[in-house]
């Protein structure tokens, strides 16, 4: 950045100044070894304007002081070179004054005493002087100058003299920064009077040549035009409000005028600005993305963001219309899609009610085909076509009480075979294969009266007892053979591993009861399977 500032200066002292006029425009307001001048930054604003008013313009913001005096060389080596028929330099920062002089001290000052003063910042006389060469008059701008008070060493003080010693053809003007970025503002229009625009800016005072009768800019300034002409670019360029508002603050019967009116007209009647001045909320939004949505569009999402997808799928409805493709709406439209969209839907729940009804008939022309659930066959053909149909609850009732009667028939038919035999052994089969059958309390019963089980308690009751729990533990045939097994490889003698609990297998599980010191009744019970489960896990580890 410092580099930079010394290559400006350079190309400003090779190139001729063909605009008529040459500005200088430092702000220094963070200073290493002085309090923050805030504020002075403010001239640096001042660059667009000195410009446009067909100054070349050289600026920066906290310069040292060798920075400070590469661009005045610049400067004067361009005046030296080409001349410049006016000069402007704008200084906002820190002073330094004694009875010998002034200086504008750069940001890299100390306290150097006077002494060292010139190495510490620009000599204030040397700029006057320098600014004198301009041959249509010169102006020098001060600001913040009662801002820096303060000493800065031996026989140098802050702030600036009450008078300065100014050349032929200077003016001097000084005060706080906004009335110094004010003023400077006011003199840059052309026909503006120096010494007016000094008594109409309260805070500022000026010394030098104060004219009152010569305009520092001639009242036809030829860069008016130029300016109306960059600025009316800029405009079109930018292409928004702000832009052309900006362009008739500046130029309010300007060349461009009618046209940044217009410009202004059109860019408030936008689509983009149309759909603005609806404020849509977020749910509105939503809305419209279902509407678009129901018509076939795809908005990417339903999330109340107009993205992408959806200004392509507003601009798809609208092709569909015969309407602007903008993919903006205006009022009517969002009203229009609504409407589009209600009559979809409406006959989207029409198609929806009769396929429904169809299918309904459909459903009921097969119930009575199937015979209306008079038989099992057509229950289950029904319920494979129509799983979730309107008799589907209907036919798994009837189902249920067709399999339970089933079922019923069954358990009747093995207990009357139990019966034509009466035998253990055909009473226990009955209960190996239903256990939890109609019978099986007879079966028990009958089975105590044929062979009662050896044990050595006489209590029938407890007898009873016995065999209502093993008959609650619901064994099955596999399970049955396995306990015979276990009792076989205990050495219990079961007899035959059939699942059939005879004479000789109830006295194994007496027998085994005993071994586990459980009451002998030769019934199965739940804690002799546990310890015979036991005993076979420790088996695997000895």
């Amino acid at each position: 950045m410092r580099f930079g500032f010394v290559v400006l200066c350079v190309l400003l002292a090779i190139k001729p100044v063909h605009a008529g006029g040459l500005a200088l425009v430092i702000g220094n307001d963070s200073y290493d070894h002085a309090a923050r001048l805030r504020g002075a930054e403010q001239v640096l604003e001042l660059t667009a304007a000195l410009e446009t008013a067909g100054f070349q313009v050289v600026s920066g913001r906290n310069l040292t002081t060798e920075e400070m005096r590469a661009q005045l060389a610049g400067m004067h080596a361009q005046l030296h070179r080409a001349g410049a028929e006016r000069v402007i330099v704008v200084l906002a920062g820190h002073f330094a004054q004694s009875r010998a002089g002034a200086w504008f001290l750069g940001v890299d000052a100390d306290a150097p005493g006077l002494a060292l003063a010139d190495g510490a910042g620009l000599r204030l006389d040397t700029i006057f002087e320098i600014a004198s060469a301009a041959s249509d008059g010169a102006q020098i701008w001060l600001g913040g100058a009662d801002l820096s008070r303060g000493s800065y060493g031996d026989g140098l003080d802050g702030g600036l003299p009450p008078r300065l010693l100014v050349p032929q053809g200077v003016g001097v003007v000084r005060g706080p920064v906004p009335q110094v970025v004010q003023g400077t503002r006011a003199i840059l229009r052309p026909g503006a009077v120096l010494s007016d625009v000094v008594d109409q800016t309260r805070g500022l005072s000026g010394e030098g040549t104060i004219s009152p009768l010569v305009p520092f800019l001639p009242a036809g300034f030829a860069p008016l035009a130029r300016a109306d002409r960059q600025a009316w670019a800029q405009a079109q360029q930018s292409d928004t409000e702000d832009a052309y508002r900006a362009y008739l603050d500046r130029f309010p019967n300007g060349l461009n005028a009618q046209a940044a009116r217009a410009a202004l007209e059109r860019l408030r009647n936008s689509p983009e600005r149309v759909e603005q001045a609806l404020a849509l909320t977020r749910e509105e939004r939503r809305a419209i993305q279902r509407d678009l949505t129901t018509m076939g569009f795809n908005t990417r999402g339903v999330d109340g963001i107009f993205g992408p997808g959806t200004r392509a799928a507003i601009r798809g409805w609208q092709s569909g219309n015969d309407l602007a493709e903008t993919g903006f709406l205006t009022r009517g439209q969002v009203m229009q899609l609504a409407e589009d969209a209600a009559r979809r839907t409406a006959a989207r729940e029409a198609e929806e009610r009769a396929r429904r009804e169809a299918a309904e008939r459909a459903d009921r022309a097969f119930w009575d085909a199937t015979g209306a659930g008079a038989d099992e066959a057509g229950l289950r053909s029904y319920l494979e076509r129509y799983p979730q149909g309107i008799f589907a609850g209907l036919a798994r009732d009837r189902l249920a009480q067709m399999e339970t009667t089933q079922r019923q028939r069954r358990d009747r038919a093995a207990w009357e075979q139990a019966r034509g035999r009466d035998s253990v052994d055909a009473y226990e089969r009955y209960l190996v294969a239903w256990p939890e059958g109609d019978y099986a309390t007879e079966a028990i019963a009958r089975i105590d009266m044929l062979d009662p089980p050896a044990t050595d308690s006489p209590d029938t009751q407890a007898d009873a007892d016995a065999r209502a729990a093993e008959s609650a533990l619901g064994l099955t045939g596999p399970t049955r053979v396995l306990i015979e097994q276990r009792l076989a490889r205990m050495g219990f003698e079961p007899g035959a591993t059939d699942g059939t609990f005879d004479r000789q297998s109830r006295q194994a599980i007496a027998r085994a009861q005993a071994h586990f010191d459980l009451n002998p009744t030769g019934y199965v019970t739940q804690d002799l399977i546990t310890r015979m489960l036991s005993d076979t896990l420790r088996s695997l580890f000895d």
